[in-house]
């Protein structure tokens, strides 16, 4: 059965065609809203259009222009600006075009070093040293250490300047550390005139190495038969990663010596009297470290070599006179002097090494006198100039003879 309409404010029975309540009379019937439609004026469209694409180009172009920070936390950053894109990279070594963030050095125990972080700069697509036309943009620069400063023995570094020892770099700064100065993490900072704020990162870690010390007043070292014998006998008993320092006695040494299998440093008698060898030193030791002779006379008689190396030596406060060779470096070798004296021999230093590996290109503070030939450059490995800083040359027939064509520094030689 059909239920019968009723009006909804009353309760009273209403007809079924009934828009209105006969006892109340209110309307029966529901109500609809009707919302009008909503019209946004054109020109309010437009100015709020305007505004958005106006607001979006600012936003842009101060993201843009707005001081940038570059930091990889590595030792290499590409910085572009208007003139191009650049390399900025840091390295120990004077190699401008490879980066090295993170290094490990080998630092003999109670020792201290000297170690030189250099900067880099070159232009991306042309590869050309960009350091002057760089600098010019610069406002400043700064070097400072994230690890490293808390040791009983902390790091140090020098303000950051134009090295003559490495020409190619930008920047230089020395830092200066000893076996007890742990590992160190440091950072370059360069602040553009533009604002922008560039930041270069290296690390190293010291990894300290035993030393063992030999003395005359604990083995038998007055004869050459005495001081090979103890060659000999480091040679089976010590590791090659052990640093041995033979302190030789004020002695001089008939015959020759020969260090084959390991490396060894000879340190010679302080005083007057000086530790002498007549004889003929070879050195073909391939295990090791470098090889170090300090405070050495090699006395020939008109004929035959000094020393001669096919290791890697350096030779400091050493005399060389009367040989026709003073000091020879062959094979694989690199051979480094420094305040040295080369005297009276027909040849001083012959370098004729076919090696690949180069270690101190600066031959420093050494005396050439009265040679046929002070130095002769046969072959040399690698491909940085030879730097001859205070180093004097007098009285020789030839200074330098260099058939290998390899780059010599003489800026800052002497010549008498």
């Amino acid at each position: 059965m059909e239920q019968q309409k009723r009006c909804p404010h009353c309760g009273r029975a209403l007809p079924a065609e009934a828009s209105f309540c006969p006892g109340c009379a209110r309307s029966v019937n529901a109500r609809r809203q009707i919302n009008p439609p909503w019209h946004i004026p054109k020109r309010v469209l437009y100015s709020a259009l305007l505004f958005l694409a106006a607001a979006v180009g600012l936003i842009s172009l101060w993201s843009y222009t707005r001081p940038r920070i570059y930091d990889n936390n590595t030792a290499e950053v590409i910085y572009t600006d208007n003139d191009g894109s650049y390399q900025l990279l840091l390295s120990y070594w004077a190699d401008r075009f490879q980066p090295m963030t993170d290094y490990v050095e080998e630092l003999e125990e109670g020792t201290n070093a000297q170690k030189s972080s250099c900067l880099y700069i070159n232009h991306v697509d042309t590869g050309v040293n960009a350091k002057d036309a760089f600098f010019r943009k610069v406002d400043r620069v700064s070097v400072e250490f994230l690890r490293g400063c808390g040791s009983p023995s902390p790091w140090q570094c020098g303000e950051p300047h134009i090295p003559s020892f490495a020409p190619e770099a930008a920047r230089a700064s020395v830092m200066n550390y000893t076996s007890a100065s742990g590992d160190m993490e440091l950072m370059w900072t360069i602040r553009m005139k533009n604002g922008d704020v560039i930041r270069l990162h290296q690390r190293m870690m010291l990894e300290v190495v035993p030393t063992r010390h030999y003395y005359p007043e604990d083995w038998a070292m007055d004869t050459i038969e005495d001081v090979q014998a103890l060659v000999n006998e480091v040679n089976e008993t010590v590791p090659a990663e052990i640093i041995v320092y033979l302190h030789l006695p004020p002695v001089t040494y008939e015959g020759g010596l020969t260090l084959d299998h390991r490396s060894m440093n000879l340190v010679g008698s302080e005083g007057e009297n000086r530790t002498a060898f007549t004889g003929n030193l070879q050195v073909t030791a391939q295990k090791g470290f470098i090889c170090r002779f300090d405070g050495l006379d090699f006395l020939g008689s008109g004929s035959g070599v000094g020393v001669s190396s096919s290791a890697r030596i350096n030779f400091t406060n050493c005399r060389f006179s009367g040989w026709r060779t003073g000091a020879l470096a062959y094979g694989s070798a690199w051979v480094n002097v420094k305040n040295c004296v080369f005297e009276d021999n027909t040849v001083g230093f012959h370098f004729n090494s076919t090696g690949t590996q180069a270690n101190d290109h600066m031959y420093s503070g050494n005396l050439f006198q009265r040679n046929g030939t002070a130095v002769l450059l046969e072959n040399v490995p690698g491909s940085q100039a030879l730097s001859f800083n205070g180093t004097c040359f007098a009285g020789n027939s030839t200074d330098i003879d260099n058939p290998c064509r390899r780059e010599v520094n003489l800026s800052e030689a002497l010549f008498e």
